[in-house]
């Protein structure tokens, strides 16, 4: 296999092959305008309760990549 060089593989965890796996599925990260479209793309942001005066943060939400996730 090539050798993949990225400056995403000096993330601490990430070798080449989660590397070419993550930006295979971003494909564009100039598509994103800030790290929380890019956050929701992957499907980690949480869900959001509100009632009346309450607002909860819930859970991971179950959208986006799921090879991101």
């Amino acid at each position: 296999m090539a050798e993949f060089n990225s400056v995403i593989t000096t993330v601490t965890g990430i070798g080449g092959r989660l590397g070419a796996v993550i930006l295979a599925e971003i494909r564009n990260i100039h598509a994103f305008d800030n790290p929380a479209q890019l956050q929701a793309f992957a499907g980690l942001d949480s869900s959001i309760y509100q009632s009346g005066q309450i607002d909860l943060a819930g859970r991971m939400v179950k959208r986006g990549s799921p090879h991101l996730r």
